[in-house]
């Protein structure tokens, strides 16, 4: 099968390593699950590439995991254009060789006594609190990361816990210099210690031992695209084919109406109003449902794909991978390749990796076209007026117009 895939002479070069026979299998892995041959080339380079990194190193096969996966990519995406494949192409290798038994099956994230822990602090996020999926990530991380920090193996007494071990615990974040993963993780402290405080386990005080991390508001200016650079970010989907025209309507969707990725990978086909050209938008992170009027290249993006190349499925959801596993809803990781995948083809936006700054970007072009920050903010879907409060410092047509004059030398009176 490897010769219908590869060229004699590269053929040739993987039988003559030693990782050929994982290397063939993980070809006949990717061939059942129907990858194109593109894709099943370029998996198996980077499959290649890993092997023999381990090699290199004189590692087995068996001593691989997700931690050297996630460096190995890093590392690659340093040196290449920005790009999924890589990541892509490992998490599938990992599942295959996990498949076949060739590497042990994933760990749990913490031992078993903190991941009860971990569980029940998620169930209160999730249940009571009402949390979105994201945000709860993060603070199962670090709160499960304190109890490690604190007592290893060992049983977990929480009389035992003190504030040293908070201040040592997110001090570590500030001698690597991961600033902003430190106030993320002092929120995600503050939220466990209360919640063992609601449990009656733990010093009552301890949240309040969690240090505060300033951030002034509207000190900084958010990110945003430039018309010529969105126009030309616009311009870098090919609209010639299938999953090109998806991929236009995905970014005009955060580009032109401010969507988040979570709320464009969650749309579905009838939250499409084609008759009063409207788009509904479902309850998510601020448990507020909307209902935006599309624009009109947003309405031709997404009905031209609804009309044309929408792949034919049982699935409900607006937009659908159209390849393996072909007809299933878009992922956001899918939304966020992307986006990437194009920021890198415009000048001066290769070091953008994020899809936030779409969104930045529409609620500045909203209010540089006259909208006042309430409708922004409706549109965005803010609770709070301040928080689109800073929209505001990027119109600088307005500003201009508000700001008082410089005096020059003859005005100033002594």
């Amino acid at each position: 099968m490897i010769e219908s895939y590869f060229c004699p002479r590269v053929v040739v070069r993987l039988r003559a390593g030693p990782e050929f026979g994982v290397l063939e299998a993980f070809l006949a892995y990717l061939h059942l699950r129907g990858h194109s041959r593109a894709t099943v080339q370029r998996y198996v380079r980077e499959a290649e590439v890993l092997l023999r990194s381990l090699r290199r190193q004189r590692r087995p096969i068996r001593s691989l995991t997700e931690v050297d996966v996630r460096r190995f990519a890093c590392r690659r995406r340093r040196r290449q254009h920005p790009r999924s494949d890589c990541r892509a192409a490992l998490r599938h290798l990992i599942r295959h060789l996990r498949e076949r038994g060739l590497i042990p099956p994933k760990q749990p994230s913490f031992p078993a006594h903190i991941e009860r822990i971990v569980a029940a602090f998620d169930a209160h996020l999730r249940d009571v609190a009402g949390l979105a999926s994201a945000t709860r990530l993060y603070r199962r991380r670090y709160a499960g990361d304190f109890i490690r920090s604190v007592f290893g193996t060992k049983p977990i007494h929480w009389a035992r816990v003190r504030p040293t071990h908070v201040h040592a615990f997110l001090a570590e974040y500030g001698r690597t210099g991961r600033v902003a993963a430190a106030r993320v993780a002092a929120v995600s402290l503050r939220s466990f210690f209360r919640w063992l405080q609601f449990n009656g386990l733990g010093d009552k005080h301890l949240s309040a031992a969690v240090p505060c991390f300033r951030q002034w508001r509207h000190a900084t200016l958010p990110s945003v695209l430039s018309d010529s650079q969105y126009r030309a970010f616009l311009v870098t989907f090919d609209r010639t084919s299938t999953s090109g025209r998806r991929d236009y309507a995905l970014a005009v969707c955060m580009g032109d109406l401010g969507l988040r990725v979570a709320e464009v990978a969650a749309l579905m086909i009838d939250d499409v109003d084609e008759t009063a050209t409207t788009l509904r938008i479902a309850a998510g992170k601020t448990r507020r449902g909307r209902i935006l009027p599309m624009t009109k290249r947003v309405s031709q993006g997404i009905l031209g794909y609804l009309r044309r190349d929408r792949p034919r499925s049982a699935d409900q959801h607006l937009f659908l991978r159209h390849h393996t596993p072909a007809g299933t809803g878009v992922s956001r990781e899918l939304i966020r390749g992307v986006v990437r995948r194009a920021f890198a083809k415009v000048a001066g936006c290769e070091q953008h990796t994020g899809t936030h700054i779409l969104r930045h970007t529409a609620a500045t072009r909203l209010h540089r076209a006259g909208a006042d920050i309430k409708r922004v903010a409706d549109i965005l879907g803010h609770r709070s007026i301040d928080t689109a409060a800073s929209y505001a410092k990027v119109n600088l047509d307005r500003l201009f117009a508000v700001a008082l004059p410089w005096p020059t030398a003859g005005e100033v009176q002594p």
